[in-house]
């Protein structure tokens, strides 16, 4: 019964958390929209669009997008879309608020590596009905080596990089909590069904749990944020000023 009840909250608690934080970002959006975050609620909408067409494509024939009936239900073709999307946006975004010259090139070097994988998976994986284990996992690790290098940066460097004020700390902190636990169980789900073993029910609660606790830091980031330029553009603004 308790599980059961804990099931029943985090299976229908994500898209509230997509939808609440998508309305916060449009909110706080003054605070932000000539920076690369600018492009952030596009970003959380088309999660949350992602979110209900999954759910009709899951639910209704009528919406399936794979016209073999054996698979007329998979929704995995327009989470492989998504996931390219998703991880380019965050390379883009915290490689402009990183300082050091080497470690925004590693960035973008791994943004680049990311894509050619992204363009060579399909050929070892059907797009339309298996997900895209190579670039899922390897964009997980260039993100998760990202938001490492965001947060690591010494504070002397940054000085409003105040936690409680900043919206790419909270940012980073929420993507490091789900991508540092959801790969294991993204590369468990993948060898089980190589190996036909089924997953136990713990792992969709620690999955879920993963997804509410990044978009909480999501959310009290958006509450907390105070406006904050990436280094470049402060560098322009003082030059005007003076």
């Amino acid at each position: 019964m308790y599980f059961s009840v804990i099931d029943l909250i985090l299976e229908n608690s994500f898209i509230p958390f997509y939808g609440i934080t998508l309305i916060l970002s449009v909110v706080k959006y003054s605070k932000y929209y000539d920076t690369p975050l600018k492009y952030f609620p596009i970003i959380l909408l088309y999660t949350f669009l992602n979110e209900i067409l999954g759910y009709f494509i899951f639910n209704y024939e009528e919406y399936a997008l794979v016209l073999d009936d054996a698979y007329n239900s998979y929704t995995v073709v327009i989470y492989n879309i998504y996931n390219v999307f998703f991880y380019c946006y965050f390379f883009y975004l915290f490689s402009n608020y990183i300082e050091n010259n080497v470690q925004r090139n590693i960035i973008r070097i791994g943004g680049l590596a990311f894509l050619i994988v992204a363009a060579i998976n399909p050929f070892f994986q059907n797009i339309l009905i298996e997900n895209q284990i190579y670039t899922y996992v390897f964009g997980g690790l260039i993100l998760l080596v990202t938001v490492l290098f965001y947060g690591l940066q010494p504070l002397s460097e940054i000085n409003d990089m105040n936690l409680k004020n900043n919206i790419l700390g909270w940012l980073s902190v929420g993507l490091f909590i789900f991508y540092s636990g959801y790969l294991p169980i993204k590369i468990s789900r993948y060898m089980n069904s190589l190996s036909g073993e089924t997953e136990a029910p713990y792992v969709r609660r620690i999955h879920l749990s993963l997804i509410a606790a990044m978009y909480i830091c999501f959310i009290i980031g958006l509450l907390r944020m105070k406006r904050r330029l990436p280094p470049g553009m402060k560098q322009r603004k003082q030059m005007e000023i003076n």
